[in-house]
């Protein structure tokens, strides 16, 4: 990993304090190496990929912001190994759409924080309203 992947990661871990970590109008450079923190915090962890082998899971993600409700119901369902084949981390065009979804947001912690709960490795529905997201897929 290079340095400024590094930096940029640990720049990314605070963004409460700092929102100009993420600069709206970066260059190139810059921004793959944004596109590239993403991917990197939203990278399923070992435990995550270890149960995959053994489980597939159906997963329904709800959350409603105005109502303070969130909906995260998963649904074991047996078949080995078929789990192992799903992606660990999101791809590039979601990683910047969550990168832009950060800079134009208000509390961008807070986005950040919804969004990599809602990510799973393979997406069947993402339905994303001014007040409501749900998403169903595989995780």
């Amino acid at each position: 990993m290079s340095d400024s992947l590094k930096a940029a990661e640990k720049q990314a871990l605070i963004l409460q304090q700092d929102k100009e970590v993420w600069e709206p109008k970066a260059n190139s450079s810059e921004l793959m190496v944004q596109v590239e923190t993403v991917q990197s915090l939203a990278k399923a962890a070992p435990v995550k990929i270890g149960r995959r082998a053994v489980f597939s899971w159906l997963r329904i993600f709800v959350h409603s912001p105005r109502k303070g409700e969130r909906v995260n119901l998963r649904i074991p369902i047996p078949i080995p190994l078929v789990g192992l084949l799903l992606p660990t981390q999101p791809p590039v065009n979601q990683a910047l759409r969550l990168r832009n979804m950060v800079v134009a947001s208000e509390d961008p912690a807070k986005t950040l924080e919804t969004y990599l709960d809602s990510l799973m490795a393979v997406e069947f529905i993402r339905v994303q309203d001014d007040d409501e997201l749900v998403v169903i897929g595989l995780d």
